[in-house]
């Protein structure tokens, strides 16, 4: 169906602004892909400079001959392809970062795959990365560049024209990680399902990631030794393979997990309101490390002392990794024992996880003394 005709009034006016009000001197924009209305103000000038701007980001060019050439060998979409069956098949990748990576991948494909390489410019891939922010921009630029990496070495294209633009957008807000305090910790622990309420405890006392949390099961735990292969750190050698001696603390968390209904072989599972099958999924009760992120951060926003933190400050499901490793500490475990336990192949990488939580005291040095 052909767009609807503009009217009068709005012709001389770029594609998606309109004049808005009672004495028509105000302007919007209509986002060409949510529909959405944005004001504009009521500054002629500023508004269509605007408009101009957004439509070169929101509104992909028709272009009969390029829709024609999308998977020609010459195109950004023929890049990314050539990339994924020779490039990134043969790096060592685990597959969460791989599927990560592809998400990225499809959406350079999308926007950007229709440019033949070698017309392709700065501002054009700058425009792109301008509509992500914060961390996404910086996933999406780093990928855009290996993908233009290896498009140069195979001769698909000139130059790497990724590697110019900035390497982080001027105004993106950066973010600062707390910790999560034994006191924020047990407040969240308060509100949450059973099920997370297993998982919270699980990563307090085994200091495990949440991606090989979700992966236990009940028969890991053998002869009265619970297994653990970091999936993270395998390619590291022994300090990735963990034979766990549990505790009595440890063996109540498996013992209350049993009773949450239905059965099921994973140790952290819960009973879904609708069944969506996942990649590797192997019972409709087990959940993926994404959810438990997820599910964590709601209840963690309910709890008033975090929810007025800045959104980029506030606590991860992974800062209960730091704060069991520091409470092993303030109960007299060695350095040794947490390292261990953390998996870590230094003891640089355990001191920073655990420095953070320890309490300094202010105090001065004011000696007179002269040799």
């Amino acid at each position: 169906m052909a767009p609807r005709k503009r009217s009068p009034q709005h012709q001389n006016l770029p594609e998606n602004l309109y004049i808005v009000g009672i004495n028509r001197s105000g302007y919007r924009y209509k986002h060409p892909q949510t529909g959405k209305m944005h004001g504009m103000g009521s500054d002629k000038i500023k508004a269509i400079a605007a408009a101009k701007k957004l439509n070169s980001i929101l509104v992909k060019p028709v272009d009969l001959v390029k829709s024609v050439l999308h998977d020609n060998e010459e195109s950004i979409s023929f890049c990314v392809k050539r990339y994924q069956i020779e490039r990134q098949s043969s790096e060592d990748m685990a597959p969460a970062t791989i599927k990560l990576e592809n998400y990225r991948l499809n959406a350079i494909t999308k926007e950007l795959g229709h440019y033949l390489a070698n017309e392709l410019t700065v501002k054009i891939c700058a425009d792109w990365l301008d509509t992500f922010q914060g961390n996404t921009y910086t996933k999406h630029r780093g990928t855009l560049i290996k993908v233009f990496r290896f498009s140069v070495s195979k001769g698909l294209m000139n130059e790497n024209l990724a590697g110019k633009t900035l390497t982080s957008p001027r105004n993106s807000e950066k973010k600062i990680r707390q910790v999560l305090t034994k006191q924020q910790y047990d407040l969240i622990y308060e509100k949450p399902p059973d099920w997370l309420k297993i998982a919270m405890a699980l990563a307090l006392i085994t200091l495990q990631r949440r991606g090989d949390l979700v992966r236990l099961k009940y028969s890991d735990l053998d002869e009265g030794i619970l297994k653990v292969i970091q999936a993270k750190a395998e390619k590291h050698g022994y300090r990735a393979f963990l034979r766990i001696k549990p505790g009595n603390a440890l063996l109540e968390v498996i013992k209350q997990s049993r009773e949450i209904r239905p059965l099921c072989p994973f140790i952290i599972h819960r009973l879904p309101k609708r069944r969506v099958p996942f990649l590797g999924q192997e019972h409709h009760a087990q959940i993926t490390g994404e959810y438990l992120g997820k599910e964590f951060k709601k209840v963690r926003d309910s709890v008033q002392e975090i929810k007025d933190m800045p959104t980029a400050q506030r606590p991860t499901f992974h800062e209960i990794r730091a704060l069991g490793g520091a409470l092993y500490l303030e109960q007299s475990f060695s350095k040794e024992y947490v390292n261990l336990l953390m998996g870590h192949t230094s003891q640089k990488m355990t001191d920073e996880y655990t420095d953070q939580h320890q309490n300094w005291t202010s105090c001065e040095a004011n000696l007179s003394f002269m040799y």
